[in-house]
């Protein structure tokens, strides 16, 4: 294991011990270096202990419809929720004492679960070692067999294609091996995907700033909120450019990638890519994680600085003291609220 994993794999705990330090607290939020402590997380400060919620009923959300078999055959309800686990949780199928996987761990420093939405409990039925709740998704125009952590799906068109959907079916039963014909040719309705326009439901304000001498790539031409041009000169002052997306993720991606150039380049595997969360970020105009200090005492971590991109609630300059976001941009949805971030790129010592 690198001496960085090492001082990774740590760094929860150091928090524990000292979390008014903020070079420590910024190391538990680098957005473009995986946190290790969790291989399901990006992990947040003690600060941050209140995992983001998403897509109440009431908010500008998305339609799913919820296919359900009574034993005999199929029902459905139509709702309206942000993702799958919520849109199962709205239905009046969902009955009290029902479970299923949270989306985030509780506690002072609280992790996203990579198996969200899987269901122990639901419509008064409890997995066993005989039956389970079995999974169906209908993506790309047909039902397949679906992924049990039924949080990740989502209904809008700007989301990955294959955790795409609108439509999810619940049996209860032996683990199936194909989907049942009787879904396939349920008379219900289905609902469609929700699209992602340019409106205020949607948007997402970012203020960008290079605090280090390298020097960015930034590929196409990219306008900011002001109109300007955004250049290496304007990004080292601070820029903000507003951008689209049902997630933050998806929203900097809208506002960063043009011209089929990518200026953004951050794991696109849904849920999780080893210890890497959708949405964590690789690089930002070819700019990322680099350890500038330390090379010299591989053994001693304390001598260390590294130069990342840190991620901020709101609008913060790089000066003085900022709110570092608790998770990755894809955990926040603008549909809630999540309208606002800052990403700095700057250099933070280990000591």
């Amino acid at each position: 294991m690198s001496k960085f994993a090492t001082i990774l794999k740590n760094v929860e705990i150091i928090n524990m011990f000292d979390n008014n330090k903020k070079m420590i607290t910024a190391l538990a939020l680098i957005v473009g270096v995986v946190m290790i402590a969790s291989p399901l997380a990006f992990i947040g400060g003690s600060d941050n202990a209140d995992a983001p919620t998403l897509g109440d009923a009431s908010a500008a959300n998305g339609t799913y419809t919820i296919f359900v078999y009574n034993g005999t055959g199929w029902q459905s309800e139509v709702v309206h929720a942000y993702d799958g686990a919520q849109a199962v949780q709205a239905t009046s199928f969902w009955k009290e004492g029902d479970s299923m996987v949270d989306r985030a761990t509780t506690g002072a420093y609280p992790s996203l679960n990579a198996t969200y939405g899987d269901i122990t409990t639901f419509n008064g039925k409890t997995e066993d070692s005989t039956n389970v709740w079995n999974v169906f998704v209908y993506v790309d125009g047909a039902w397949t067999i679906g992924n049990d952590a039924i949080g990740f799906y989502r209904c809008f068109d700007d989301y990955a294609s294959n955790w795409q959907t609108a439509n999810i079916a619940l049996q209860y039963g032996a683990d199936a091996t194909s989907v049942p014909t009787s879904l396939i040719t349920a008379s219900q309705a289905k609902s469609d995907i929700t699209a992602v326009v340019n409106s205020e439901d949607f948007a997402v304000k970012f203020h960008l700033r290079n605090m280090y001498s390298s020097v960015p790539t930034i590929n196409g031409v990219i306008t900011l909120d002001n109109g300007q041009t955004l250049n290496t000169t304007n990004l080292a002052s601070g820029v903000t450019i507003t951008g689209y997306g049902s997630d933050a993720y998806l929203a900097l991606k809208y506002a960063l990638n043009v011209a089929l150039q990518d200026n953004v380049v951050g794991e696109e595997t849904i849920p999780v890519n080893g210890y890497n969360n959708y949405s964590w970020i690789d690089t930002i105009f070819g700019l990322g994680t680099v350890q500038t200090q330390g090379l010299d005492t591989p053994s001693d971590w304390t001598d260390d600085v590294y130069v990342y991109w840190s991620q901020y609630d709101g609008n913060y300059s790089g000066e003085g003291s900022g709110q570092l976001s608790g998770f990755v941009l894809g955990a926040y949805s603008p549909l809630t609220g999540a309208h606002e971030f800052s990403m700095v790129y700057a250099e933070v010592g280990m000591y």
